[in-house]
């Protein structure tokens, strides 16, 4: 990934990286951007780009990009649990992503649908809910998707949250590795209410350290949607995304399920369904 740094400048976190490519073409030498937090003042440029990446959007994406006006993102700002960070490159902005304070379950039902699982039953839970990730089409290729979910970890753990969770798509898997390569969790599919798109959820308990040594797991297609939704109902948790063969990696940890299934009757019934074992 792209070496990003941190510091604090006027009071806010601000990264900094570099671009390796543009237009798909490798530079010859890295161009530089920043992050931000952006606020009122960066409202028209944040239409400006809402309006590019939907005009560029393939079909059967716009479920999940909305096209939003400067004076949506003026009313955005006046929410104090809402925030946005953007990418630079220069004074243009190409690209942008949200993090949304969860402070009840109501509030994160409205942010993450479809959760089949209340991670409000510890005291004290505040959880980030990351969305509106877009980059403009000729920076893609540099990560940053990947960069924006990492920056918004460091917000969250600043901002006191115990937990971050996020929807993607389920049927693009360039939404996947942003978030599994940050620690993150699939732990649910769905359907959104608002707009019947096909849905992964996505956990990350930022007060829990992931295991360290590799845990036996099956790599499943990440499109092969009825096996998945198996696993998960079975007690098995997304934790990997694998480039190479496009699949997730499943490994048996049932702490998002409230149903329990024994180990041997999932390996029957994978071996019925022709899915190896990794």
């Amino acid at each position: 990934m792209n070496n990003i740094e941190s510091y604090i400048l006027n009071g806010s976190r601000v990264w900094r990286g570099h671009l390796t490519k543009i237009g798909g073409q490798r530079l010859d030498s890295p161009a530089p951007f920043f992050i931000r937090p952006l606020n009122h003042n960066d409202a028209a440029a944040m239409g400006k780009l809402s309006n590019d990446i939907y005009r560029h959007l393939n079909p059967g994406e716009e479920c999940f990009i909305h096209q939003h006006t400067p004076a949506y993102y003026h009313q955005v700002f006046a929410n104090p649990d809402i925030s946005y960070i953007g990418i630079f490159r220069g004074e243009q902005l190409i690209a942008m992503s949200n993090l949304t304070l969860c402070r009840t379950p109501r509030d994160f039902a409205a942010e993450i649908p479809a959760s089949p699982v209340n991670f409000f039953d510890r005291p004290g839970t505040l959880i980030a809910a990351f969305g509106a990730d877009c980059v403009k089409p000729e920076y893609r290729g540099n990560s940053l998707n990947l960069i924006m979910t990492t920056c918004r970890l460091d917000l969250a753990r600043e901002k006191g949250c115990t937990d971050a969770a996020s929807i993607i798509d389920r049927r693009n898997h360039w939404n996947m590795p942003p978030y599994f390569s940050n620690g993150f969790n699939m732990f649910a599919t769905g359907i959104d209410p608002a707009d019947g798109g096909k849905i992964a959820l996505m956990h990350h308990d930022l007060h829990r350290p992931r295991p360290t040594q590799p845990q036996p797991g099956i790599n499943i297609p990440y499109d092969r949607f009825d096996i998945i939704d198996r696993l998960l109902e079975k007690g098995y948790t997304g934790r990997e995304y694998n480039r190479q063969s496009s699949g997730i990696t499943f490994t048996f940890s049932p702490e998002y399920q409230r149903r329990r299934q024994a180990l041997p009757q999932m390996a029957v019934w994978i071996r019925t369904k022709g899915v190896a074992h990794v």
